[in-house]
């Protein structure tokens, strides 16, 4: 077991010791732009093994620490700002006249401003995640609709039947398609450009011929996507989103 929770790396910084009952074996993770390891409850180890474990995966664990910095670069809230959808711009500005328990969010022609009291720290976790909540929310309520819009025109296009139309909220599941022929659009999908956009819609679409991802569905779903399939999922693994949840 290790001698205590934290062990120290001149190049990687502190490293944070978690045990889990669930974890089946020691897992290295980033938390909080720091490296946790997650150790099983059964193994007995203690800090030296966890040291030379750390120097035998350095540069894995450099490069770790390279994309979540790159990824929460990209998903920090300040003010100032801009978050651009195909319907406008988002800004969040900091206005002392905002009170503090509270997030003022004005719809300013194709531009939606989100006010906040710049006693807050927009650092901080809690209240970074509850404002990107809030952000999603609105997005939703604003252009929800717009997504659904989408889905109607291509299926109504490609000669499909779609029985209902969803808007979810996550962001590893960008789209859905159920045996019955619902299909879920993430919220999330708004923050992409409309070709983008088209992709996520084409792909679910395609999943109501072939519910797989046989070579026959990427055939049709190529074809749906005017023969950018392949580009255009390539750029969507590749997009940052500008909140995170």
């Amino acid at each position: 077991m290790p001698e205590n929770n934290k062990i120290s790396d001149a190049e990687l910084g502190t490293l944070s010791i978690q045990r889990s009952l669930r974890a089946r074996r020691i897992l290295f993770k980033v938390r909080n732009n720091a490296l946790l390891v997650v150790i099983p409850q059964f193994l007995r180890c203690d800090n030296a093994y966890i040291q030379g474990l750390v120097d035998t995966n350095r540069d894995a664990l450099r490069r770790l620490l390279l994309r979540a910095s790159e990824k929460t670069s990209d998903t920090t809230l300040y003010n100032g700002k801009v978050i651009s959808l195909v319907e406008g711009d988002i800004h969040i500005v900091a206005d002392n006249n905002v009170g503090l328990r509270n997030v003022k969010v004005n719809n300013e022609g194709d531009k939606l401003v989100f006010a906040y009291n710049p006693t807050h720290d927009l650092a901080e976790e809690e209240f970074a995640q509850g404002f990107s909540r809030l952000i999603l929310r609105q997005i939703t309520q604003r252009y929800g609709h717009v997504l659904r819009q989408m889905v109607a025109e291509y299926a109504k296009q490609f000669a499909l039947q779609v029985k209902e139309v969803r808007i979810g909220r996550g962001s590893r599941t960008l789209g859905h398609c159920s045996r019955s022929g619902v299909i879920t659009i993430s919220a999330y999908v708004l923050f992409f450009p409309m070709h983008l956009r088209q992709y996520i819609v084409c792909h679910e679409l395609a999943h109501l011929t072939h519910f797989n991802h046989s070579p026959a569905f990427h055939r049709l779903c190529n074809e749906y996507c005017q023969g950018n399939e392949a580009i255009w999922r390539k750029e969507m693994r590749q997009f940052r989103f500008p909140i995170s949840l």
